[in-house]
């Protein structure tokens, strides 16, 4: 009912030649209720009151009737390519927020391992996550990100996490069983999980669980996780050992992901 509403009222608002000098006012008053059944309908095909007053740089408010029916009708003829690149711009600006400064520009000159850079770029969004090993500033990190944007720009959802943010996020989320709750369900959720430089962190108990139950769920449902190491999975393992989770935790890993070395040689 809601649509068949929102046609008839963008129907005479198009119509155009039939009223007269007495009442042009009329289109900005159905306007008006076209604003109203936008806000409560979803008209995917069709602008908005926010998409029009960015079209127009604000100046919807303060323009004519005439030139209001104009502007629809320009922004409508390129409406589907216009609406996929605002959305790509405002995915660029989300990316930059999300991605340290240091890493949002690569030069592949001055990578120390060009060949594992492209590697890990090859790869592909599916089940199977990545372990990126090696000894710090071997390129690791950076491949990760670059890695990341072409995934967050296409679409995908990104939770990324250095050693003090899990470790924080962690214990933030084990004050109360609600923001666990919510904690866990994001954690499970996300597209894809980044861990960087997870051997360093501070492994508590409630850390181990919830790296446990991170790569348990993620590899039963087939979601993919990105995790850069310094030390090997054995030396990871063993500095867990809390209820012996250190070596189930590493085998889940080696299970659900591929690893590249980017050890020198390797």
């Amino acid at each position: 009912q809601w649509n068949q509403v929102h046609i008839k009222l963008r129907s005479l608002f198009l119509l155009k030649g039939t009223l007269n000098a007495k009442n042009k006012k009329l289109p900005c008053a159905l306007f008006h209720c076209l604003r109203t059944v936008s806000k409560v309908v979803s008209m995917p095909n069709e602008p908005n009151y926010e998409e029009l007053m960015e079209f127009t740089r604000g100046k919807w408010q303060t323009m004519t009737c005439e030139e209001r029916e104009a502007t629809y009708q320009q922004l409508i003829a390129q409406f589907p390519d216009w609406r996929l690149e605002r959305a790509q711009e405002q995915r660029k600006r989300e990316w930059k927020r999300l991605c340290p400064p240091s890493y949002r520009d690569t030069c592949l000159a001055q990578l120390p391992n060009v060949e594992k850079f492209d590697q890990v770029q090859k790869w592909t969004y599916g089940a199977q996550g990545l372990i990126l090993v090696g000894p710090p500033r071997s390129g690791k990190t950076r491949s990760a990100w670059k890695l990341l944007e072409r995934l967050y720009l296409n679409g995908r959802r990104i939770l990324a996490l250095n050693p003090m943010d899990l470790k924080l996020r962690v214990a933030t989320a084990w004050r109360d069983l609600e923001t666990v709750d919510d904690w866990t369900r994001r954690l499970r959720g996300v597209d894809v999980v980044f861990l960087d430089d997870l051997d360093t962190v501070k492994f508590t108990e409630a850390v181990e669980e919830t790296i446990y139950d991170l790569f348990e769920h993620r590899l039963a449902h087939q979601k993919p996780v990105i995790v850069t190491l310094n030390r090997s999975g054995t030396e990871l393992a063993e500095r867990m050992n809390a209820y012996g989770r250190g070596v189930k935790i590493v085998e889940r890993m080696r299970e659900s992901c591929h690893v590249i070395n980017f050890e020198k040689g390797q």
